[in-house]
């Protein structure tokens, strides 16, 4: 028998696993591919005049990229380890470490080049649509579909590159093979289990209940959910947490169970799991990550696509502007005239005076015009509904963009207001997050000052009437039939504006934060999904790779208690419950995960009042999730049971 037979008879006793790993690795760079041929898409770039557009896009490559490191890695050494009895007796029989080199480059050399030629090429046929939609989506005019060769090369470069260093992993790793090792590896992985730490799996649970309540304080403080060191603790907490209920929650569970009637009924099921849960605890904890991520990418842009209107209702009137310095200023009787227009009857007008004065301190990058919006104390708690009360000489700083942080401006710090002739000097008395009398968007700033009844009115009565403005507030009966009358009213103030100076302070309304909101989330939605529905295959992915790698030891064991009678059915017993627990284990803590993530970031991204209904679209992506996994859970569940059965069958 040549090298040449010896490695065709290898790529054909493994060929389920290669088709696996080809289809995975194939539909991995597929759609990499997809993303790369929008993002280099010049027309799309000129086209979409926000930067979160290419964010998203290199970011989703970025993600997809490692990804692909993890999974193509695991693959390789999944199947080295799998046929390490194998490689012993190539070994015995005097084939030499570089040969068994050799036969691992050719079957990886066949599987990279034809996953990567497929996975182009189908990426191919489909970008005209993915580009269509996406295009739609964002509602770009006159962006067409074409296929840059950057997207071909990058994609090419980049996989290349991971095949390359996987190849390289195993390299070393067959390297250093010992016949010896090779032999006992099974029997290695039987002892795995460790029933000494029994105590640790009650840590982990007690560690997991810790982040989540650590979570919970957190999120409720914007001190502590803006604190990258508070973030970071409660990710370690809960993935060390994770970690350790994976690992010695199985033999924690046995201590408490021996001497339980439970336990002697099912004793062969119960022993397998744990054995199992012992033996892939690194993978299972993977998995766990995987699928909590999972669930955050496709649950929160799924969430924010439904609650668009709910946003868009969280600015306070449904038609805004401001007009101050000679900006936006109209004739009398223009403004109800321009309003008289619209197809949804006028509810009211609400006018709001405020003073517009330069600071001395470096604000935000929102605070393009280095000017803060000054209100008194009573006009704010009117307007808002809040009770604050602000001293002589003091400010308070409230917050008005929806990044964590207090933009510049914190507490204590001496802050100084001036028109150009006068100046007033305070001191910062608080900084934080709250309602505000005008919707941000409605004005270029980060924050709103908040000033004491005497300070106003000593400030109104020195300051030049340049630095007075008005807000104008407009509520309709139904804010989804103003379009018409917002569009009229733009080109009103535009026709106003002789110098570009209107531009700054743009016409904030519902109607439009709800469409921009709607295509964006859209986006966001149609990118994600695919990644997390590549995630969602991996992982299945993975642990058929991991079930069928290891059934060969699988038969060895069932096959000893197959010669002292376990029946047919038994074996499908202790593999239903096996199985069940190997791929919904991993998914319900990545679910926990998942929750707990998208509950702190709806907190730090100033959310908290739409969190019940963000809960709630989140349990339908896990629902989802869950249904999907069952489905998968079924289709190995019965190949695997008839795979160990058959085999036994023909053992016998």
């Amino acid at each position: 028998m040549t090298f040449r037979d010896v490695t065709i008879k290898n790529f054909k006793r493994n060929v389920r696993n290669f088709f696996s790993y080809f289809i995975c690795s194939a539909f991995a760079i597929t759609i990499f591919f997809l993303y790369a041929a929008l993002l280099f898409n010049n027309s799309i770039r000129e086209g979409a005049t926000e930067d979160v557009i290419q964010i998203v896009l290199m970011l989703s490559l970025a993600a997809l990229t490692l990804f692909s490191v993890f999974f193509i890695n695991y693959a390789h050494s999944s199947f080295i380890k799998s046929r390490s009895k194998e490689f012993a007796i190539f070994m015995s029989l005097g084939m030499h470490k570089n040969d068994l080199q050799k036969i691992i480059l050719l079957e990886n050399l066949i599987i990279s080049v034809s996953s990567l030629v497929a996975g182009i090429i189908t990426g191919a046929i489909f970008s005209r649509l993915f580009q269509n939609v996406a295009i739609d989506l964002l509602d770009l005019q006159g962006v067409s579909y074409s296929l840059s060769a950057a997207s071909f090369i990058v994609t090419a470069v980049v996989f290349t590159v991971i095949f390359a260093a996987s190849q390289m992993i195993s390299s070393v790793k067959v390297g250093k093979l010992d016949i010896a090792d090779l032999m006992k590896d099974s029997r290695k992985q039987d002892n795995q289990a460790k029933t000494s730490d029994t105590r640790l799996g009650l840590v982990g649970v007690g560690l997991v209940v810790a982040s989540i309540i650590f979570l919970v304080v957190i999120s409720n403080h914007e001190s502590l959910n803006t604190n990258p060191f508070m973030i970071i603790t409660y990710i370690l907490l809960s993935f060390i947490g994770i970690y350790m209920v994976i690992s010695h929650l199985g033999n924690t569970l046995i201590s408490f169970l021996k001497n339980k009637k439970f336990y002697y009924r099912h004793i062969l099921s119960i022993t397998e799991i744990n054995h199992k849960f012992n033996q892939n605890k690194r993978i299972m904890f993977i998995l766990s990550i995987l699928s909590g991520m999972t669930i955050f990418l496709v649950a929160s842009p799924f969430s924010l696509l439904q609650l668009s209107e709910s946003i868009a209702e969280r600015n306070k009137y449904d038609i805004e502007y401001i007009s101050v310095a000679g900006v936006h200023v109209l004739e009398s009787g223009q403004l109800e005239q321009v309003l008289k227009q619209s197809s949804e009857p006028l509810k009211s007008v609400q006018e709001t005076s405020f003073l517009n004065l330069k600071m001395n301190l470096e604000g935000d990058k929102y605070d393009v015009l280095k000017t803060k919006p000054i209100v008194s104390q009573d006009m704010y708690n009117s307007l808002t509904g809040e009770k604050v009360t602000v001293g002589t000489g003091e400010v308070l700083n409230i917050v008005t963009a929806w990044e964590p942080g207090t933009h510049g401006i914190g507490e204590g710090e001496a802050i100084q207001f001036t028109d150009g002739t006068q100046t007033f000097n305070y001191k910062v008395k608080s900084s934080y997050h709250a309602d505000w009398f005008a919707t941000a968007s409605s004005y270029p700033t980060s924050s709103g000052i908040v000033v004491s009844n005497e300070d106003y009115k000593n400030m109104e009565s020195k300051v030049s009437p340049n630095a007075m403005g008005t807000h104008y507030g407009i509520d309709f009966t139904a804010w989804k039939g103003t379009e018409g009358v917002v569009q009229k009213l733009k080109d009103t103030l535009n026709a106003t504006d002789k110098d570009g100076s209107g531009q700054m302070f743009a016409v904030a309304s519902k109607v439009d934060a709800y469409k921009e909101l709607k295509k964006n989330y859209s986006l966001f939605v149609f990118v994600t999904s695919l990644i997390g529905v590549l995630f969602f295959v991996a992982g299945g992915m993975v642990l058929y790779f991991k079930q069928y790698t290891e059934i060969g030891n699988a038969t060895v064991f069932f096959r000893k208690l197959y010669k002292i009678g376990i029946s047919d059915k038994e074996i499908r017993s202790v593999v239903s419950a096996e199985l069940l627990i190997t791929f919904f284990v991993p998914l319900l803590l990545g679910s926990i995960f998942g929750y707990c993530f998208i509950y702190l970031i709806t907190h730090v991204m100033s959310g908290s009042d739409i969190i019940g209904e963000f809960m709630k679209n989140t349990t339908i992506v896990v629902a989802v999730y869950f249904v999907f996994q069952l489905s998968f859970y079924f289709i190995t569940k019965r190949k695997y049971s008839q795979e160990v059965v058959r085999k036994l069958t023909r053992a016998a």
